[in-house]
């Protein structure tokens, strides 16, 4: 079991990572489940200051929304968390982020497939939830879960995405590489049809290239340039090479 340290550390530093490149500021919030204690903690959500966000900052919660510590400073929108980690036991980590490019595809009429090959893990697509309100209660968390089911992400429209990984260094490798593909995606648009990849060709890759690899490598950079950051506002593009 992973210890809560370990936990707290990772998520604080998922949060300062997503702020640096500019994916957290007002809005969003980040979560990880701990199944063995039924803890999750989470992100505070608008108006905190994620660039410098420390473990200690973190509030608590159970999987019912209780609030075991760190009173007033859970999100708005924490029945998302609960419901997915409820919902999916791979989904121990949990990004609600209102992201620049990705949520072009939660306004767009355009379905979104993948263009990169980082974006292979998409390769179930993202299911579009159309309702105009936040998820701001339990049964509307459950519709978010039931709509994801067992793809990676979701949109909202004309608000953000929601997004999955196995652990913090997945779902952060899945949200960079979301709105770095949706950046791509919309950059070439203005030269033609986008060239994109079936379900086949990334399943195809995804057999032969590790995504904990890849997660855990971006991860170890992510956290290097973290380090070395001076907290200036960022323009919100990552590159993947």
């Amino acid at each position: 079991m992973a210890s809560e340290t370990f936990l707290r550390e990772n998520l604080a530093a998922c949060t300062r990572i997503l702020s640096m490149q500019g994916l957290l500021g007002l809005f969003g919030h980040v979560s990880t489940y701990q199944p063995e204690t039924g803890r999750i903690y989470i992100s505070p959500g608008k108006g905190s200051n994620k660039s410098t966000m420390s473990a200690g900052e973190l509030a608590v919660m159970d999987l019912d929304g209780k609030v075991l510590e760190g009173e007033g400073q859970v999100p708005r929108e924490w029945p998302i968390h609960t419901a997915l980690h409820r919902a999916r036991p791979d989904a121990l980590a949990v990004a609600h982020i209102h992201s620049p490019y990705a949520t072009l595809f939660a306004i767009a009429k355009r379905e979104y497939r993948p263009v990169t090959l980082q974006a292979a893990m998409f390769e179930k697509g993202i299911p579009l939830y159309t309702q105009p309100h936040l998820i701001t209660t339990p049964a509307l968390g459950v519709e978010i879960a039931e709509l994801i089911g067992n793809k990676r992400a979701a949109l909202l429209q004309g608000h953000g995405t929601v997004i999955v990984g196995a652990n913090v260094e997945e779902m952060l490798y899945a949200t960079l590489v979301l709105e770095d593909d949706t950046r791509k995606a919309v950059q070439a648009s203005v030269l033609g049809e986008l060239q994109v990849f079936s379900e086949q060709e990334c399943r195809e890759f995804e057999s032969v290239e590790s995504l904990q690899r890849r997660a855990q490598r971006s991860w170890n950079y992510f956290v290097m340039v973290e380090s070395c950051w001076d907290r200036q506002p960022t323009t919100g593009i990552n590159i993947f090479v």
